[in-house]
């Protein structure tokens, strides 16, 4: 195998990244169509408040795995678009708590539906067992790269 091969054409990086920008751009095109105005990016950020409202601007960085000043533009974004609200955290004043508006809400289960929609069509072809084995590999992978990431956290 040259270097290119394993490096390209066979990198788990490489393979995920592609799989990845191909699930952005069918997403993308899904809310679109639907008349959704929001991006892959902003989901990002909506799942984890669906999931958990009223996160800090850091965890959602953690969680979203991403830097601290695209989740402020992202966050500047979705507040513009009345989808989410900045909320002073009555513990700590220096920290601002991200909660869903009622719009966001409203259209959740139009937007998840989108979503599962996507995740039907990426796995045409592909047994239960081939989904099951991928997801735990990538959990794994993503795990090891958490740690080498975040290895204060994992100490605390």
């Amino acid at each position: 195998m040259d270097n290119y091969n394993r490096v390209i054409d066979s990198s788990i990086g490489y393979l995920v990244g592609r799989t990845s920008r191909a699930i952005v751009k069918r997403l993308t095109k899904k809310f679109q169509d639907a008349g959704f105005d929001v991006s892959y990016e902003q989901w990002s950020i909506l799942i984890h408040l669906y999931r958990k409202d009223g996160q800090t601007q850091q965890e959602l960085a953690r969680i979203a795995v991403k830097d601290k000043a695209a989740i402020t533009r992202l966050l500047n974004v979705l507040e513009k678009k009345n989808i989410v609200l900045r909320v002073p955290d009555r513990t700590d004043k220096r920290s601002k708590l991200i909660y869903l508006t009622n719009k966001a809400k409203e259209f959740k289960g139009e937007l998840i539906a989108l979503v599962e929609e996507m995740l039907r069509e990426a796995e045409q072809g592909i047994s239960f067992e081939e989904m099951e084995n991928c997801r735990v590999t990538l959990n794994k992978i993503f795990t090891n790269f958490d740690s080498l990431n975040y290895p204060a956290s994992k100490k605390k």
